[in-house]
């Protein structure tokens, strides 16, 4: 039976574990620098089988130079079946209870500080990288622009979480503001959560 999920989930969650191997989110839900890429490539596949199911995978025309993965704000939530099917226990013997832990708790943070930020339809970007190797040579544009183009024609408004400071000034370039800086809850991480209008 044919797979629901993209044909390219697996290398791109190889790919997004790369990008994002010294994200700060990252390096606090898997502390240990030799198992972090192995081990988030599981949240990685998670998130791509959920995008396949539920929202918008957008990849570089070399479809695994980068992705970003666009969530519809109707779809955000994962039922008990949603996250048997989209590969928990898998990720739980590679990762371990309190990585899983972690995940979750950021997870029900960002959320909640979401619901608060906006409560109209929109689409919610929750994840967007590039290959290290491509880093800077115009794919990530590549891969925004066209999706942001269209949701000003269709007059939707975008969301994103980011941890990483070098990654705000790409976002405003794009047209996101900052509609909340602060500590993640704990102090273990700084969150930019990042609203963009339609123009």
């Amino acid at each position: 039976m044919a797979t629901p999920f993209h044909p390219n989930t697996e290398n791109l969650a190889r790919m997004l574990s790369r990008a994002f191997d010294r994200d700060p989110l990252f390096m606090h839900f898997f502390p240990d620098d030799a198992k972090r890429e192995k081990q988030s490539y599981y949240t990685f596949r998670f998130m791509l089988r959920h995008t396949s199911l539920k929202g918008e995978l957008v990849t570089s025309s070399e479809s695994e130079d980068g992705a970003a993965l666009w969530i519809p704000s109707d779809a955000m939530q994962h039922t008990t079946m949603d996250m048997l099917r989209l590969g928990l226990f898998p990720a739980l013997f590679s990762q371990g209870i309190p990585s899983i832990l972690r995940q979750l708790a950021a997870v029900e943070d960002m959320q909640s500080m979401h619901r608060a930020i906006i409560s109209e339809p929109h689409y919610y970007l929750s994840v967007f990288g590039v290959n290290p190797d491509k880093q800077g040579k115009g794919v990530g544009s590549s891969i925004l622009r066209p999706t942001l183009e269209r949701f000003d024609k269709e007059g939707i408004p975008a969301y994103l979480d980011t941890h990483n400071p070098d990654n705000v000034s790409l976002y405003l370039r794009f047209g996101f503001e900052i509609a909340h800086h602060g500590y993640l809850p704990g102090g273990a991480v700084m969150h930019w959560a990042m609203l963009r209008q339609p123009r």
